[in-house]
Parts: C-alpha cells; structure tokens; sequence
C-alpha cells in the first residue's frame, strides 16, 4: 500500500496532543485581532488626524509584507533592537529573550488584525449612518449607540468574511513551527524526520487540519444563520 495507515493512527495521539497549542493561537489570535481590527476600522471611519494616517500604514505595511517575512523580522529583530536599547540607555529593563509562543500569537494578532479591520471598515460603512442620527436624536451616546445599533448589524454582513479570515489564519498558523512552536505541524515534521514518513505524516495532518476547519466552517455557518433570523425578528417586531 502506498499508505501505512496502522503508522498514521499509531501517530494520530501526538498530533492531537498538539491540536490545544494550535487552537490556542488561532483562538487568541483571532480575538485580539478583532478587537484591534476594530479599533484601527473606528479610527479610519472617523478621520482621526495622525492616528488616521497611522492605521493606514499600518494595515498596509501587514498586509503587504508576508507573513513568514513578519515572523522571521519579529523573531530575530526584535531582541536585537531591545539589547541596543538597554545598551544605549544603560538599563536592563528590556527583555531580549521572549517565549516562542508569545511571539507567534504577536505576529498572528497583528497580522490579522489588518485584515480584520478591512472588514470592519467595510461592514460599519455599509450600515445606514441614518440610524446613528436618530439614535443620537432620541439621547444615546455614540458608545451605546456603536454598541446597540451599528456593530451587530455590521456583524451580520461581516461573518462570512470573518469566518474566510478565521480558516485562513487557522492555515497560516502552520507557520509557526519555523519559530519552534511546537504545533501540529511542529510535530508532524519531527515525527517525519525521525522515521522518514514524510507522505504518512503530512496525510495524517492534512487530514486532522481538514476535519478542524470544517467543524469551525460549521461553527460560522451556524452563526452567520442566528444573526440574520435575529435580526429579521429585530426588523419584524420593530415594523
């Protein structure tokens, strides 16, 4: 046979042992990556001098260099650039050693933080900025009127971008293994190493990533459907 599949599944325990580590940077990514997506998306839409000009360049600068450049930049720059500073200062009070992880999710937040905010600025900008009027009109503050009004009916239209952002970083974080995190690719490229079955290998995590991805393509499609009847009951009990 051209796969031995008792190998794979003597294997498949490793891998799974090494699913939480993987979760744990898509997960922790994608959250901060929203929350600041959303954030440089608010300061976009607002024109706010300086910080406006800055999201920009910012989301151009993540966007435009790729990823593994990013790692490799954060990785090996910056502990270099902080062992200048304590120099130059004379201080010890930046680190110049840092946790393999730490640095992954850094690199995974900014990066889709970038990405993110597109898709904020899309979905804020696509809501009827009628709506903020009336609710300023009738006393709300601009916070609870973002809150109540404009970011759920952004979400609705946001989700299936969100969701294509989420899969696509969840691939992505199969980079981190050239930093030495140890994840699923980590341990599959080791385990490859060490007994030359590469093709067993590289099925079984094909297979592990494929199976993980579908059940959050299930976990999205299942939102993006409980947010538009929401909000049709929203539009119908408010007509």
């Amino acid at each position: 046979m051209l796969l031995d599949w008792d190998y794979m599944l003597s294997k498949l325990p490793l891998i799974i042992d090494a699913i939480p580590r993987t979760l744990l940077l898509v997960l922790v990514s994608a959250a901060i990556g929203f929350i600041l997506g959303f954030l440089l998306s608010i300061v976009r839409s607002y024109q706010i001098p300086v910080c406006s000009q800055i999201a920009t360049a910012y989301i151009s600068i993540f966007r435009g260099v790729p990823l593994l450049v990013q790692m490799y930049l954060v990785y090996f720059g910056l502990p270099e650039v902080f062992v200048h500073l304590n120099e130059a200062f004379a201080v010890t009070f930046f680190p110049v050693e840092f946790n393999k992880t730490f640095i992954a999710l850094l690199i995974f937040s900014l990066y889709t933080a970038a990405y993110q905010a597109e898709v904020w600025y899309a979905a804020l900008r696509a809501v009827d900025y009628n709506q903020m009027e009336a609710a300023l009109s009738v006393g709300m503050t601009l916070p609870q009127a973002m809150i109540r009004i404009f970011i759920p009916q952004a979400l609705v239209s946001a989700i299936p971008n969100f969701a294509n952002l989420f899969i696509a970083l969840f691939k992505q974080t199969s980079l981190a293994f050239t930093i030495k995190v140890i994840d699923i690719m980590a341990v599959a490229k080791m385990e490859a190493g060490s007994t030359y079955r590469y093709l067993e290998m590289y099925v079984l995590i094909a297979i592990v990533y494929w199976v993980l991805i579908l059940a959050f393509e299930q976990l999205f499609a299942y939102l993006e459907k409980y947010f538009s009847n929401h909000k049709k009951l929203s539009a119908v009990s408010k007509g």
